[in-house]
């Protein structure tokens, strides 16, 4: 069939770019039967991000950092049990079920857009540049408001440890800031020298939480083992919402591999392996780690384990199956492990930066890179003084950074994101399922209505149970999620104007070229 105009792009034409740009980035190969969409060209004077720099295995180690494993089981765990029971461990398996679901859509939508502002590029396609560019500025405010949240509790975890080990009396604010500003370094590195770094951090965080699991199973656990855990039946309780709270919000960040594409080999191939395999790691280390420490308590005394402090509850399982030595290595990997965190949180935040900046909703300024490690260099810097900004007033307030800063920074992530990922697969059926595309059913149809309707379900029980994470009323919850609607109005303000400036443009192709199937 010859060539054919795709019914959603002509209702949302975007204005060609200026003739005098930078030049494209490298052509990726298409999918059977579909264009593929390049990012913008960038105004004359900017730069562009290094290609050809990072493999399947650096973005994993970005995007399961973000998640930081060992700082959520420890942190987050004996909260978790409180609210869910026995039933955690399937708390997660669903979680990682969910994702790997949205995965499909979204890895079949990478196929077809390269650009470092994934959600911005993926609603664009589907829903217009007025409502890509409302996401886009809500996307880097849910990753801006996390990189907050982490900052100020590695501040926390980092003057605890220096106490315990080296004697320092240090403020939580100074380790946070000094650690700010230490990672926006080494993300104006080349790409490749921070996933070096996440690699070794990733490595050791989870394999200490895979010590513990092999001294726990080798020794039965505390009553034997058991899989009750995961009995459907146990699943029917009122808790199961609040459970999906911390569950869902574990695996924020997996969905930062599309964010890498234009400095990926092989995007194509290498973004969509990227996201399954992250995915699968979350999924396994949390259902199984969590599963581990419930056999370590035993069903019979964990109520009684919690009673105490439940932030203790995995360090003192570690003291009695593996022993005060290794938690004690385990309390200093917590810090590293919140310093990974904070540094894919970065990289998400400056690279969205970049990329509105490049497609003209922000100062084109933002779009510029270091010309050696052609990482984003003025968004970097305007990303870092907005976090350390916020770190600083933060810091002059009386508010505890744990049970107050992280969860009201915190929430709108969790919530801003799901709320993309559902746009996002909304965006997957309105583009990828009209026309012949390469892509299965099942890929653009079929995964995609599911993942809305599962997602659409844990977003609603989240914002049902919200309360308990911050410990505020409707009002305040409401206050806590108002940036994210701050940002999307903001956003999509901005791209309706820079629309009519002949910004905006170059995203996605006016038509689709090869045969339609």
């Amino acid at each position: 069939m010859n060539d054919q105009s795709d019914p959603v792009l002509t209702r949302h034409p975007l204005p060609t770019a200026p003739a005098a740009t930078a030049p494209p980035a490298a052509p990726v190969p298409p999918a059977s039967g579909a264009a593929v969409t390049e990012p913008a060209a960038a105004p004359a004077g900017t730069g562009q991000l290094r290609p050809n720099a990072v493999g399947a295995h650096h973005l994993v180690f970005f995007v399961v950092s973000s998640a930081a494993p060992l700082t959520g089981m420890a942190g987050f765990i004996g909260l978790a049990f409180i609210l869910g029971g026995i039933v955690v461990p399937s708390g997660y398996l669903i979680a990682g079920i969910t994702y790997a679901v949205f995965a499909v859509g979204f890895t079949a939508m990478s196929r077809h857009m390269r650009n470092s502002g994934a959600f911005y590029a993926y609603i664009t396609a589907g829903f217009g540049r007025i409502a890509g560019g409302g996401a886009a500025v809500l996307a880097y405010v849910a990753y801006a408001l996390g990189q907050v949240g982490f900052a100020a509790a590695a501040g926390v975890f980092t003057s605890l440890m220096l106490d315990a080990v080296a004697g320092l009396t240090v403020s939580w604010q100074a380790c946070a800031l000094v650690s700010g500003l230490v990672i926006a370094a080494l993300s104006y590195s080349k790409v490749t020298i921070g996933a070096r770094v996440l690699a070794v951090l990733l490595t050791l965080e989870i394999g200490i939480l895979f010590v513990m699991a092999v001294f726990v199973l080798a020794q039965g656990g505390h009553e034997g083992l058991s899989f009750a855990s995961f009995n459907p039946v146990n699943l029917v309780t009122p808790s199961i919402g609040v459970l999906f709270v911390i569950t869902f919000i574990m695996f924020i960040g997996f969905e930062q591999t599309a964010i890498y594409s234009e400095e990926a080999r092989d995007p194509r191939r290498t973004v969509p392996r990227a996201t399954y395999w992250s995915v699968g790691v979350l999924t396994v280390t949390f259902t199984f780690i969590s599963w581990v420490i419930l056999m370590a308590a035993g069903p019979s005394r964990l109520e009684s384990l919690l009673a105490g402090d439940p932030s203790s509850l995995m360090f003192n399982l570690n003291d009695e199956f593996v022993g005060e030595a290794m938690t004690a290595v385990m309390q200093i990997l917590i810090v590293t492990s919140f310093f990974a965190s904070v540094l894919a949180f970065h990289n998400a935040g400056s690279r969205y930066l970049f990329s509105l900046g490049r497609e003209g909703i922000l100062p084109a300024a933002l779009a510029r890179t270091g010309g050696r490690t052609k990482t984003p260099s003025v968004a970097g810097i305007v990303h870092t003084v907005l976090v350390i900004g916020l770190l600083a007033g933060f810091g002059l307030t009386s508010l505890d950074p744990y049970t107050q800063i992280i969860a009201w920074t915190n929430a709108p992530t969790l919530v801003g994101v799901i709320a993309l990922e559902i746009a996002t697969s909304l965006a997957v059926i309105r583009f990828l399922g009209r026309s012949g595309t390469g892509e299965s059913r099942w890929q653009r149809l079929i995964a995609p209505a599911l993942a809305t309707v599962l997602l659409s379900g844990a977003l609603g029980l989240i914002l049902w149970q919200l309360g308990l994470l911050t410990g505020l009323g409707y009002a305040g919850n409401a206050l806590v999620l108002s940036p994210l609607l701050v940002g999307f109005v903001a956003g999509a303000v901005r791209a309706r104007r820079a629309g009519r400036d002949g910004g905006v443009g170059g995203l996605i192709p006016a038509q689709r070229t090869g045969t339609d199937g």
